[in-house]
């Protein structure tokens, strides 16, 4: 994909998670600027539709990401996330003293969303913040909200099966492609860690608009 395209991806995609309305050619030319006129906007997301990233509701709406669409921006993100610096200390500290329980509450608040840690040396899980990703979901499907729970209630034994599974960089799954949850509309951003000795993963999981960028940065500033 050339850098014109995937630029313009990108910002459908970062528009779509801060708004969540479809993108329009209009919007993205009075917002951002590829050098070329809205027709040749329209056309490039014509494009992107055709090759699976974005997809469009409705014949008259904008385009909105599909599951490859956000994989897509959230690997844009990876590509140029080297180590980042934690700016809060506080979770900092938290995760470096295994102070377990108080580390997922406040990476939980921060970020807003479900946040899991799997102490596979001592066999734990600690999980909280499914009021959050309950919250911050974008249907009220009654069936796939109770999926959402199962997996809530599974994910420690989930969590054992998949051990070790887990890159040490952050890995993105998007949908039905997570390794740890059923529900094809939330996703995981998952990362490996040795601390101190202590063998742990952090799990991330919200809703498919979640805060990509902002969720990356903070499992980067946890490496030593």
């Amino acid at each position: 994909m050339d850098k014109r395209k995937s630029d313009i991806l990108e910002a459908v995609v970062e528009e779509f998670i801060n708004f969540g309305e479809p993108i329009s050619s209009s919007t993205l030319y009075e917002y951002y600027d590829f050098g070329i006129k809205p027709a040749m906007i329209r056309f490039e997301l014509e494009s992107l539709s055709e090759d699976g990233f974005l997809e469009q509701p409705h014949i008259s709406s904008g385009r909105v990401p599909t599951d490859l669409g956000y994989e897509f921006f959230a690997s844009r993100i990876l590509e140029r996330e080297k180590k980042n610096n934690l700016k809060d200390a506080r979770i900092k500290n938290l995760f470096l003293k295994q102070e377990w329980n108080n580390f997922v509450y406040e990476f939980s608040s921060k970020l807003n969303i479900l946040s899991i840690l799997a102490d596979f040396d001592n066999e734990k899980v600690y999980k909280i913040g499914l009021e959050n990703l309950i919250e911050n979901l974008d249907w009220n499907d009654k069936k796939e909200l109770n999926q959402v729970i199962r997996d809530f209630e599974e994910i420690d034994n989930e969590l054992f099966l998949k051990k070790g599974k887990t890159e040490n960089t952050p890995s993105v799954f998007v949908g039905d492609k997570s390794p740890v949850t059923k529900s094809k509309n939330i996703s995981v951003i998952c990362g490996r860690y040795n601390v101190n000795g202590s063998d742990v993963e952090v799990f991330c999981i919200g809703p498919k608009r979640m805060d990509y960028r902002k969720v990356i940065k903070t499992l980067k500033g946890l490496e030593n």
